[in-house]
């Protein structure tokens, strides 16, 4: 393998765009498995290094004295090569589409934190609402001394609002607003916005467990919060897409600079200049 000149050039631009393709089929692989780094590098990591030994195959034997041996595997680590591209076409145009409505996925990390953000407050609201209520009733309906309303006032507290429900909340606010500078770029950001949509769910959800019961004379539902569409404005994201033109373009002149080593390497050691096995 020559290693200066042209090769030497050809060489790094084919290590540098196997870097380049690996990465976009990982970033585009994040949102396709939602997040799930271990798989995404284990595929992007496997599949480069089985990228990059084809073409190295392709060139050894292109090279080798070997005609038909030289030629069979030379074939075969080129097929094998655009097998490995085919299947990372998916992920490295979904990343591309990706990038190309940065702008919307931004959108969506705002508005799922806002949304996440205004899950305590609104339940904080519905308790306070439900305690006033709870205790106008028992004002007009019971007579029973101020002490005794306020006791019974009190219990219902403590069902909607445990002592521990401000720490959990403090630490929900604390992790909510790690989430401000968010790019698509980012390995995390695929992540964290299924999982904070994942978890705005879950916390209405818990809410409305907390709160689903009635004391005797309550008229009343437990916690609900109107959803929205986030979620599924999100699965355009996460869901295998057909690549369009400008994926196309992209997957081809990366393609081929990752065959630039072997295109140069044509120019090299050749079997058909007179060499016998």
């Amino acid at each position: 393998m020559l290693k200066t000149g042209s090769s030497g050039l050809a060489l790094l631009l084919t290590i540098l765009s196997l870097l380049a393709f690996a990465f976009m089929a990982f970033m585009g692989l994040e949102y396709l498995l939602e997040g799930n780094h271990l798989v995404a590098v284990l595929i992007c990591l496997g599949g480069m290094l089985l990228l990059g030994l084809c073409i190295r195959m392709a060139c050894w034997g292109k090279e080798t004295r070997k005609k038909k041996q030289g030629y069979a595997i030379e074939i075969l680590s080129l097929l094998a090569a655009g097998v490995i591209l085919y299947f990372g076409r998916m992920p490295f145009s979904q990343f591309v589409y990706v990038v190309n409505h940065e702008q919307d996925i931004n959108n969506l990390v705002v508005e799922a934190r806002d949304r996440a953000c205004k899950i305590d407050t609104a339940y904080d609201e519905y308790a306070h609402k439900r305690l006033a209520a709870y205790e106008r009733y028992l004002k007009k309906t019971v007579k029973d001394s101020q002490h005794t309303v306020s006791m019974k006032v009190r219990s219902l507290e403590r069902r909607l609002l445990p002592e521990d429900m401000t720490e959990v909340q403090d630490e929900r606010k604390d992790w909510l607003d790690q989430l401000q500078n968010v790019n698509v770029w980012n390995i995390a950001t695929a992540k964290n916005l299924c999982y904070l949509i994942s978890a705005s769910d879950d916390w209405v959800k818990q809410y409305a467990d907390v709160s689903d019961f009635m004391y005797e004379g309550e008229k009343c539902e437990p916690f609900v919060m109107q959803g929205d569409d986030i979620k599924d404005r999100y699965k355009e994201f996460t869901t295998p897409r057909t690549p369009d033109r400008l994926s196309n373009i992209a997957m081809a002149v990366c393609c081929l600079l990752i065959l630039t080593f072997y295109i140069v390497s044509l120019r090299s050691k050749s079997r058909y200049k007179g060499r016998r096995a």
